[in-house]
């Protein structure tokens, strides 16, 4: 209970109050008449619409649940919910039939369940990284006794058949925790590889933008300069420098940094660090599609665990990851093409506590120029894995 005290004193006022609200109704119902599992495995054929509502990791991170889903059971039609800031994987995601937008307020609420239920029935619906309490009551009014979810990651798990909740689910990867909701309804899970998927029209769209800026259309190596939710997740600028001027020395370019608005500042203290150093800055300018379609032709990623790094992972571009100890390569590491990548792990000192107790800086520049070497030294080409 304390443990459920402290995260909703972390929950803002206006999410508290939704939260009793679905509490007061949704939840009120529930208790009269609850969910019964387990829910039975699907079969081919199936209709299954899937909660995923996160950011652009988290949401990649749940892809490779709806590869499983597809490779499982032939015909199956698979519908997903997404948030509607948050839409640009999904939409990139080929086994998704039809793609819906979570939105805040009884009347969204209302035009989303009727959506949903003109597209059904279910025979299955999926929690993955989503935990609003529209998302956990809309499928107890879709499909009550048909619903699967992790049971500590919601206020609102009574609202689930099934919950799967124990210490290797807790500790597990982030993806093999996708793949467990997956395995609750008897999907295969053998193979792990996220799903993000580049359109032609994508990768026009990218020569055009790169023409205008007048800048080379073929990265050699990308430097994703921060991101992730996380401070203490960052590499120092400095460092990206020290690494961007021994590649120069190394004759190896072009180099790109690469990064959303907000990291701005990041970029224009390397470009004053770096300067002499060529590299092309294209830091808020390119919108997701188009990031993920200039990281499809770059020899090398360069990232902390960010959205972007994961990208590199779902597009099979060479990445070298640069991990904080506190979650590292046991949580969000790669899960496929592991010769393509290469982690690097900040160690965990003595008597760690905290996020904080850690540096990144201890990762040096020369360990991962070294690793950059290597990346590009592979031949095998593009990704060409199923």
């Amino acid at each position: 209970m304390a443990a459920k005290s402290r995260k909703r004193r972390r929950l803002s006022l206006s999410s508290r109050l939704n939260l009793a609200l679905y509490h007061a109704t949704i939840g009120v119902v529930a208790r009269l008449r609850p969910p019964r599992g387990p829910v039975p495995p699907l079969k081919p054929g199936g209709r299954v619409l899937v909660f995923s509502s996160a950011g652009i990791g988290d949401s990649l991170l749940d892809s490779v649940a709806f590869r499983a889903l597809d490779g499982t059971f032939p015909g199956i039609h698979i519908e997903a919910v997404a948030h509607h800031r948050r839409p640009d994987v999904s939409r990139h995601n080929p086994f998704i039939k039809e793609l819906h937008l979570l939105r805040k307020g009884p009347v969204a609420f209302v035009r989303l369940l009727r959506a949903l239920k003109a597209n059904g029935p279910w025979d299955a619906v999926l929690f993955l990284s989503c935990h609003d309490p529209e998302a956990r009551s809309l499928g107890y009014l879709l499909a009550r006794d048909a619903t699967v979810g992790w049971g500590w990651k919601t206020e609102m798990s009574f609202l689930c058949a099934t919950n799967i909740d124990s210490p290797e689910a807790r500790d597990a990867h982030l993806s093999r925790q996708a793949l467990l909701v997956t395995e609750a309804v008897g999907a295969r899970t053998d193979y792990p590889r996220m799903v993000y998927e580049v359109s032609p029209a994508d990768r026009a769209a990218l020569d055009r933008r790169l023409d205008e800026l007048s800048l080379p259309r073929a990265p050699q190596v990308i430097f994703q300069l921060g991101g992730g939710g996380a401070a203490y997740r960052d590499w120092p600028v400095g460092h990206f420098v020290e690494l961007a001027r021994s590649l120069h020395a190394a004759g190896i370019g072009p180099i790109f940094i690469l990064g959303g608005p907000d990291h701005r500042a990041k970029a224009d203290t390397f470009t004053a660090m770096a300067a002499g150093i060529p590299h092309h800055d294209v830091i808020g300018r390119l919108p997701l599609a188009l990031s993920a379609a200039l990281i499809e032709r770059s020899a090398c990623l360069v990232s902390t665990d960010t959205g972007i790094m994961h990208l590199g992972f779902a597009l099979g571009t060479p990445t070298v990851a640069l991990l904080h100890c506190q979650l590292g390569r046991a949580r969000v590491g790669p899960l496929a093409d592991l010769e393509r990548h290469e982690v690097i792990e900040l160690v965990r000192p003595p008597g760690y506590r905290s996020p904080s107790d850690a540096r990144m800086e201890g990762i040096s520049p020369e360990v991962v120029f070294a690793a950059v070497l290597r990346r590009l030294a592979r031949t095998d080409g593009p990704h060409a894995g199923p």
